[in-house]
This record gives structure tokens, C-alpha cells and sequence, in this order.
């Protein structure tokens, strides 16, 4: 039976579950009888799933670097000591876990988002460098799935020499899917042949899991659901850290106000734990709120794939929130501050409703709300019929076959 190890993964952020869930359920379509394990940064309660996932984190990351999990005694006196520092009891025995996971892979598929741009520090593209010398240290084939690349301009001194071990580490890669024109551009500049372009593989693929394809037991949860034919605004609080916090506030505020204006039934619903305690003041000064119903509680990416097909558009900056209204067919309102949302927009035919949130001309926007609020199934129709077209062949099965 083949072993895959997935990298990169985040439980508590709903787009990267989605894209693991993703590439989990699409290798086991094409393998049949394989496993797929998760190395994971964030996860609570493991348990609950019905596959297995492993602490990828800064504990495990220099331990298994530095082979901690070779002497017995030193990987647990480490591990206890972490525990006792974190009050946490989730690296019990992993390193050893880990270690043979590794060694049993039959390949290594990187799932991360962005961590290798200048849109943040130079730690998260070290990261995502450590994964693949990860994979070069137990001699596997790893292939880094669709995400974001770039710009590569931070501005620091050591920029060139960064970029050199870029290039160094990543011609290791049997193939690396850029998710975006700028990133597909920016890697090969620095002369990387093993570079293709792929559009986001949670938006790709067809299939997507049920909630209970991915739980040990069903969930007994009720799921809270919109009312159909309402609107959905899904809050995102890098919208306040990259655009002015106050500005974004009003935005929010006048885009709410002039949807419940339109006589549309508008509901709050987050996508992102690190979202809920805005909604309070999102909501306060706004001119009707008491229309306005918010969805609250803790739901997995294929529950919130649900949620959302019952809206008949969406008010978003939540990037895989966008993915899943489009999965649906729902168009969105997109407030962005980078390429990734021009590009997946562009797929689509829904360019003219992406407003950078750092320089958004309200009433121009509020404008494109109330043509999308008439026209909003025409646009449905439109992303339908190049879903299609997205959909016509799997990147997924194209990476396995690279192997």
C-alpha cells in the first residue's frame, strides 16, 4: 500500500484544510487502497478525524533536523520538556512516528498557501525550503501543489543570497505548481525549469469530500444554514491590517447598509476562527442591523462549501471563500490586496468586482454591489460554464504521474 505525506497543512485555517482535504480524497481515488497522512502546523483534536495527523511544527521540525528521534533518551527528555513548557501533550512519541512515515513515503505533496514572498517575512519561505530538504534528506520525490509565489522584493540585504538558496532548494522539487502568472514569472526568473501553471486544486478538481468522508464518526452538529437567495458577507481581518483598520470598518459598514437597502437578506458568516470577533464591530453604528443575522459556530470546509451554495452572491476577501462560492456557481464581490484574487477572478469572467482594499473607491464599488445584487444570475451562468473549462482535467493526477 502507498504512503503519502501532505506538508503544509493547517486544520484551523479552512482553505488549507480544504486544499488537503483536497488532495487527500483525489489520491485515494486514484490509488485506491492508499494512506495520506497530514503534517500539520495547527490541529485540535485529531481524534476526531478519520485520518492521521502529525505535528509539523517548531518542536518537530528541528528535532526530526537534527535526528533527535536516533536517541531515544534525548527525543524524550526534548519532547517532555516542550510538553511541560507548552502545556501541551500532542508530541508524544510523534518524532518516532514521524521518522517512519517519512521513510515508508512513496512521495511528499506540499500543501501550503504562501509562505515564499515578500508578503511576509523570509521565515515562512524558510519553511517551506526545510520541507524540501525534508524530502531530500529521505531521498523522496515532493512535488509543491498550486499556491501563491512572490514578489520576491523584500528589501533586506541578504535578498540575492535568499533567492540563490531559493533556486538551490527548489530545483530538488520533481515539480512545483505556481498559482499565479506573478509567481509562475518570479520562479523562473531565477532559471527554475520545473515550474508550471495551475489554478488552485480545491477550484480544479471536481470531487470534494462530504463532512462525513473526513470525520471518525458522523457529527451530530446541526448545521446552521442561510435562507436561499440571500447574501453573504464573509469578514476577513487582514482586510483592517493590510487596508486602514477605520476605513475598512466603513467599508464593511456602507457595503452591509446599502445591501439591506436593496432589500437583500444579508447574513455575517465566517469562514476563519481569527474572524469572529470582529462581527461586533462590523456591526455597530450600521443603519438596519437588526435584519442582518449572523451565522456563527466552528464548521469544515466541506460544511462551509454547503453553507455558502445556498447565497445568490457573496461579499468576500477570504480567498478560498471565493473558491467555494465558485465551486457552486455563487459570484462574489471580492475585496483583495493581491494577484491571487485578479487571477482566480479572471478565470471566471468576474474581474470588474475585485477593488484592492488599499485604495477602493466606495461609491464605485457600491455600484458593482448593486449591479451584482440585478445581474447575479448572469454571473452564475457565466462561472458555471467556465468551471467547466477549469475543471476539464486534474492537476492532481498530473503531479501523480510525475512521480
Amino acid at each position: 500500500m502507498k504512503k503519502f505525506i501532505v506538508t503544509g497543512v493547517q486544520m484551523k485555517n479552512k482553505g488549507s484544510q480544504a486544499m488537503f482535504f483536497t488532495l487527500r480524497h483525489h489520491l485515494k481515488l486514484i490509488y485506491g487502497d492508499c494512506e495520506v497522512l497530514g503534517f500539520a502546523n495547527k490541529y485540535d483534536c485529531p481524534e476526531i478525524y478519520s485520518f492521521t495527523l502529525l505535528p509539523h511544527d517548531d518542536f518537530t521540525r528541528p528535532a526530526l533536523k537534527l535526528g533527535l528521534q536516533k536517541v531515544p533518551v534525548l527525543a524524550s527528555t526534548a519532547t517532555l520538556l516542550a510538553s511541560r513548557i507548552r502545556k501541551k501533550d500532542k508530541w508524544n512519541g510523534k518524532l518516532v512516528e514521524m521518522d517512519e512515515a517519512l521513510r515508508e513515503a512513496h512521495a511528499i505533496f506540499d500543501a501550503s498557501g504562501y509562505t515564499l514572498g515578500s508578503g511576509w517575512p523570509k521565515g515562512g519561505g524558510r519553511r517551506l525550503l526545510e520541507t524540501v530538504r525534508l524530502a531530500k534528506k529521505y531521498k523522496k520525490k515532493i512535488i509543491l501543489m498550486p499556491q501563491s509565489f512572490g514578489p520576491f522584493d523584500w528589501g533586506e540585504s541578504d535578498d540575492a543570497a535568499f533567492l540563490d538558496e531559493v533556486k538551490k532548494e527548489l530545483s530538488y522539487c520533481t515539480k512545483i505548481y505556481a498559482r499565479e502568472k506573478e509567481g509562475y514569472e518570479c520562479l523562473t526568473s531565477l532559471g527554475l525549469t520545473n515550474v508550471e501553471l495551475s489554478a488552485d486544486m480545491v477550484i480544479r478538481e471536481k470531487a470534494f469530500p462530504k463532512a462525513n468522508d473526513i470525520y471518525a464518526t458522523t457529527r451530530a452538529d446541526e448545521i446552521e444554514y442561510p435562507e436561499r437567495n440571500s447574501v453573504g458577507l464573509i469578514i476577513n481581518e487582514n482586510v483592517l491590517r493590510i487596508g486602514d483598520s477605520q476605513s475598512s470598518l466603513d467599508l464593511y459598514r456602507n457595503i452591509m447598509e446599502r445591501l439591506v437597502k436593496n432589500g437583500e437578506k444579508v447574513y455575517i458568516l465566517n469562514t476563519s476562527g481569527a474572524d469572529t470577533h470582529l462581527v461586533e464591530s462590523v456591526l455597530r453604528g450600521v443603519q438596519g442591523k437588526e435584519s442582518i443575522k449572523i451565522i456563527s459556530g466552528e464548521y469544515s470546509s466541506p460544511e462551509l462549501i454547503d453553507i455558502i451554495s445556498r447565497f445568490k452572491f457573496i461579499v468576500a476577501s477570504r480567498y478560498h471563500s471565493i473558491i467555494f462560492g465558485y465551486r457552486s456557481s455563487v459570484p462574489a464581490v471580492i475585496l483583495g490586496w493581491a494577484t491571487k484574487y485578479i487571477d482566480l477572478a479572471e478565470h471566471f469572467g468576474q474581474e470588474e468586482y475585485v477593488f484592492d482594499i488599499r485604495e477602493v473607491d466606495v461609491d464605485q464599488m457600491l455600484k458593482k454591489i448593486d449591479k451584482m445584487s440585478a445581474n447575479c444570475g448572469t454571473e452564475s451562468r457565466r462561472i458555471g460554464e467556465r468551471l467547466d473549462k477549469v475543471q476539464g482535467s486534474s492537476v492532481i493526477l498530473e503531479a501523480t504521474q510525475a512521480l
